[in-house]
């Protein structure tokens, strides 16, 4: 946790997403616990009207039969469980050709169940690159402040190169 999985899916999710029909950010997905209401969001967001399903095994068939000639891109955010995988993206004929599923998590595990097509691992910042952010944060500078640079590298070593921390 902490180290910029969200922000850089967002990231490559806003820099593409003109290249789709229709494009869908589920944030937080491990905090939702209702995957109708998160079948409901995706559908209504990418046909662009309200959509009801009334339970998960409809939802999933919706999806599939509504969406599977759409180049859709879809974000889904911080998963932690394969039914929640199942019930939002159960496969890859469930979207048209061309369409792309970004998933976070914290469980390679989970994705290799899934059989993902590609697997991204988010690294830590090196120690350079985590100074240039602390300092950039903390101080509104690029360049060293003197007076701080022991403490800026104190906090550095502590954050351990996570983003967040820092």
């Amino acid at each position: 946790g902490g180290v910029g999985k969200t922000t850089l899916a967002y990231s490559l999710y806003t820099k593409i997403s003109g290249k789709f029909d229709s494009f869908c950010f589920l944030e937080n997905i491990k905090e939702e616990s209702s995957m109708k209401t998160l079948q409901e969001k995706i559908l209504s967001t990418v046909l662009k009207i309200e959509v009801k399903v009334e339970s998960v095994d409809k939802g999933k068939q919706t999806i599939k039969t509504r969406l599977g000639c759409k180049k859709v891109l879809l974000l889904l955010d911080d998963i932690d469980d394969l039914k929640q995988l199942e019930a939002l993206a159960g496969s890859h004929d469930w979207f048209g050709d061309g369409s792309r599923i970004l998933i976070t998590t914290r469980n390679e595990h989970l994705l290799r169940t899934h059989r993902v097509d590609k697997v991204s691992h988010v690294s830590l910042l090196s120690n350079e690159e985590a100074i240039r952010l602390f300092k950039r944060r903390a101080y509104n500078e690029t360049k060293p402040i003197e007076d701080y640079k022991m403490l800026s590298q104190r906090v550095v070593t502590y954050a351990g190169g996570l983003p967040l921390a820092l």
